[in-house]
């Protein structure tokens, strides 16, 4: 508990005057300031019981308010002692403490306007007036906040005016409004003037314009602006100091926090040089001699395995330990060969965070992880970065392999089911084909024979010599149609299983492409028109052909399908061969491709007509089964110019055999050399 002169101490530090009494209203403490105010000596006061010192209306006001101190509540009293002829009449505060002592109350307030030369009539006008006065000031104090305080103004203000149902309140604080402004012309009100600038106003009138207000409520309004103004300031001060006190904190915190990380890299640097006693006297010897301690810093940055680099604020390379990299120039020329900063600059924002980072970089096709701290100024400024890179371009790799290993793994899994599902009603496509083909051999020449006599015959509002003509042709389609598919589904699960068989065909190229434009006209048509450029006489090559008609189905269907829609485009597709390879090219017209898509284009699941249905597994079975031919598959591509895909497949020499498959052993990876060029239209 609270000791009696540790709490006449602080009350009277925050108060005019104090008055302090027991349980049983013995008087034990009356401060100098309410002594010499009622014109008596304290030796004279303390001791006394409460009724020898005070008029008996002051007794019973003294008694009220105790009473409500000691059940929490706060009230305001009159206290004016016995004596002189004209007493004087001072307004206290209300309260109530446990001490050591036991409880006491505190009876406080500070130097006001008195009650002295009202009319006892008056007085209890004036008693509500300061208590509205007090009631402000209190909750100056406590309220939270500005915009709180002048919210709840209206409140406490009206509990002073002559007539507080009809008043209304009205302020104006740096510019901000509390309340409606006041129609009537009966107002009073006050100005606000914080460290001598004029920071706003309150004004106060009444709702019915018949009432007037009284020269006392504009005393009571003027007391209360000084007050107002009085409070703000020391608030904005004591914001000032716990703002400044934050900063100091902050700053402290910060230096500790770099003193632990300097720490840290000082035991790494322990644990790759095995020379921790060294290098502290490096340390140590940084703050007594730079020339010197440069030295020593430099033998050390050498000896730590990754590169380092001591970049200042201005982006120019002060000191690094990699060989045949001189200082002096900008880091980003020096270090990544680049004449602007780099897209990432890591000192532009450790200046604006003033943290350390962490992040992965790409520098000539090799993942670095850099590792950037700041150094300070003595104004606890950013003045230049320290950087550490690792190279972690093993690591990357093996993320990416497992996860494309992954996704493998899952492709193998969807193609089982869905190659099912494909292969059931396809399986009855094929055999119901062959029963409509013989059927029309047995057919056809009972109609042929009808047709003779009759002369005049259509079916399927077809004449009948056109339809014989091309009947057959049809159903050959879809028997060839119904094989395809079933070869692409399992294509495509030997793609996912990487389990590729024998290629044991011998593939007339010519023959393959003219059966791909036929398959496709229903789709390409709608895009485009197909030109036709075929070498003659090309030599064949082993493999298989259905595989290569479906990598020249995906590129045709892709080239046509890269073609805006608001013109009718061109796709030329070309066969030559030269020096001992059979060369086919699928050239289109249409919208073309950037660099980034180019690099991803033969990645599975790679689309970028996702919206319309496309999987991304096209060009990356295409590129399987080129490879499987021991070919390679390239594309050139400019945006809005077209894109022109390149597939050359070897021809071996005369008794020897071809490409045997994914399986007779590991096959080189061309993708590198394919992704050099790609398509938007995968």
């Amino acid at each position: 508990m609270i000791k009696l002169g540790d709490l006449y101490a602080f009350v009277e530090g925050s108060f005019d005057f104090l008055l302090v009494i027991d349980e049983e209203e013995k008087v034990l403490h009356v401060n100098s300031l309410l002594v010499r105010a009622c014109d008596s000596t304290a030796r004279g006061i303390t001791g006394k019981r409460l009724e020898e010192i005070v008029t008996p209306r002051s007794l019973d006001s003294l008694r009220t308010g105790m009473v409500q101190a000691r059940e929490g509540l706060r009230g305001v009293v009159v206290c004016s002692p016995q004596g002189p002829s004209n007493p004087c009449s001072i307004l206290l505060k209300t309260g109530y403490v446990d001490t050591t002592a036991g409880g006491v109350h505190l009876f406080f307030g500070s130097q006001v306007d008195g009650l002295n030369r009202f009319a006892e009539t008056d007085k209890d006008e004036r008693v509500k007036e300061l208590f509205c006065i007090y009631s402000v000031a209190e909750w100056i104090e406590v309220s939270p906040s500005v915009e709180e305080f002048f919210n709840r103004l209206p409140e406490y203000l009206s509990r002073g005016m002559q007539f507080p149902e009809s008043t209304v309140v009205y302020s104006v604080y740096q510019g901000r409004e509390y309340g409606q402004p006041i129609a009537s012309q009966r107002t009073i009100s006050v100005t606000m003037v914080v460290n001598r600038k004029n920071a706003g106003s309150i004004q106060v009138g009444y709702v019915d314009e018949q009432l007037e207000t009284l020269p006392e409520e504009q005393r009571m309004l003027n007391e209360i602006g000084r007050m107002l103004s009085l409070a703000v300031e020391r608030k904005e001060l004591s914001a000032r100091l716990v703002l400044k006190q934050e900063e100091e904190a902050s700053y402290r915190a910060r230096l500790h926090q770099l003193e632990e990380e300097i720490d840290t890299r000082t035991r790494q640097v322990e644990e790759q040089r095995g020379n921790l006693e060294r290098i502290d006297g490096y340390l140590e010897r940084v703050n007594r001699d730079w020339e010197e301690s440069k030295t020593y810093l430099e033998t050390v940055l050498k000896g730590i395995p990754d590169p380092v680099a001591l970049i200042d604020r201005n982006r120019t390379l002060v000191m690094t330990n990699r060989e045949n990299v001189a200082s002096g120039d900008k880091c980003h020329k020096t270090l990544f060969d680049n004449d602007m900063p780099c897209q990432d600059c890591r000192l532009a924002r450790i200046v604006r965070e003033k943290t350390p980072i962490t992040l992965t970089i790409q520098h000539e096709g090799r993942h670095l992880e850099v590792h950037a701290l700041p150094i300070f100024n003595a104004d606890h400024e950013v003045d230049g970065i320290m950087e550490f890179y690792r190279d972690v371009t093993l690591e990357k790799t093996y993320e990416q392999q497992l996860s494309q290993a992954d996704r493998m793994a899952s492709l193998g899994e969807l193609v089982s089911g869905i190659g099912h599902e494909i292969n059931n009603p396809n399986q009855f496509i094929r055999g119901n084909v062959k029963i409509l083909k013989q059927a029309l051999d047995d057919m056809l020449p009972i109609v042929d024979a009808h047709y003779e006599q009759q002369g005049d015959l259509r079916i399927a509002r077809l004449p009948y010599k056109f339809f014989r003509d091309h009947v057959m042709t049809l159903v050959d389609d879809m028997a060839h149609g119904s094989e395809r598919i079933k070869s692409i589904v399992e294509g495509l699960k030997r793609f996912a299983r990487r389990d590729e068989g024998l290629l044991i065909d011998k593939v007339e190229v010519n023959t393959a492409i003219e059966a791909c434009v036929r398959l496709t006209h229903n789709e390409v048509h709608k895009h485009a028109e197909i030109e036709l450029d075929l070498a003659p006489d090309l030599p064949t090559f082993v493999g298989n052909s259905q595989k290569i008609e479906q990598v020249l189905v995906n590129l045709i269907v892709n080239a046509a399908q890269a073609i805006p829609d608001e013109h009718k485009g061109l796709i030329r597709v070309q066969s030559r061969f030269d020096d001992g390879r059979v060369i086919v090219e699928v050239e289109d017209n249409g919208k073309g491709m950037n660099e980034k898509t180019i690099k991803q284009i033969f990645d599975p699941f790679f689309t970028t007509k996702r919206a319309s249905g496309g999987t991304g597994l096209g060009l990356p079975i295409a590129y399987r089964i080129v490879e499987e031919h021991g070919g390679t598959i390239g594309v050139q591509s400019h945006v809005g110019q077209g894109t022109t895909f390149t597939v050359e497949i070897p021809v071996a020499p005369e008794g020897q055999a071809g490409p045997a498959g994914a399986g007779d052993g590991p096959q080189p990876d061309r993708r590198a050399a394919a992704a050099e060029s790609g398509s938007d239209e995968e």
